[in-house]
């Protein structure tokens, strides 16, 4: 058989060497986009309604979160008009950040967008929402206005609202926060490495064994090729 027809095992060799180092390119990209801490919780919470405004909001991630100035960790707190409510700047304690909360006039949506940095030392950022029903802290009325709501007589009880309790469950506990959708794409993530791991194993295991057939059957088509010289 003519060399130039020989079919040479070390090209195939060299096309699964190549598809290895492609998925593992692949694996080293996606393990630092993996890594990115994630909004697990917050107070209030996302698309909840409140009574009144708290005195601080606490975000709390995945991870404890890195910091070396106050540019670092930034939450604004913005009104309905787009005011930014927020009163200093942002504390962070481990994987959980606090912001105070000014004077509020008016109830409403508002919108906090938060940016923090990593662990692993990339920046993200996010944003979400949360309706307060009642103004707090709108301040006295002057009084010469004559468009001043008059003060409740005082045999008059305003009743206070009271918070809803959580409801037991039939074992005795309160029912388990159902898992943010941030854990789920945090722990693809997470999976992400691994299986393509797994099938570059696949990929280089089934690269040798094609080397390994395509060497025996080498052998025996040269052996067969000798056998007929001799004859």
């Amino acid at each position: 058989m003519p060399a130039s027809r020989r079919f040479r095992p070390h090209r195939l060799l060299s096309v699964g060497l190549g598809a290895l180092l492609a998925l593992l390119g692949s694996v080293v990209i996606a393990a630092p986009a993996a890594a990115h801490d994630s909004l697990i919780s917050s107070d209030p919470a996302a698309d909840s309604s409140v009574e009144t405004m708290p005195e601080e909001i606490t975000l709390s991630f995945s991870a404890a979160l890195l910091t070396m100035s106050p540019q670092d960790t930034v939450v604004d707190v913005l009104s309905p008009s787009g005011t930014d409510v927020s009163e200093g700047d942002a504390v962070v304690d481990g994987a959980v950040v606090s912001q105070a909360i000014g004077t509020i006039t008016e109830p409403g949506a508002y919108t906090v967008n938060w940016h923090v940095v990593s662990s692993d030392g990339h920046p993200t950022e996010g944003t979400f929402a949360f309706t307060v029903e009642t103004a707090s802290g709108s301040g006295v009325a002057p009084e010469n206005d004559e468009t001043a709501t008059p003060p409740p007589p005082k045999d008059v009880v305003t009743p206070t609202p009271v918070a809803p309790t959580a409801t037991p469950s039939p074992s005795g506990t309160s029912s388990a926060a159902p898992v943010p959708a941030d854990d789920e794409d945090r722990s693809f993530g997470e999976m992400l490495p691994w299986i393509l791991l797994i099938l570059t194993g696949v990929a280089v295991l089934g690269a040798l064994i094609a080397v390994l057939v395509t060497r025996s059957r080498g052998r025996h088509g040269r052996a067969a090729e000798d056998a007929a010289d001799q004859d």
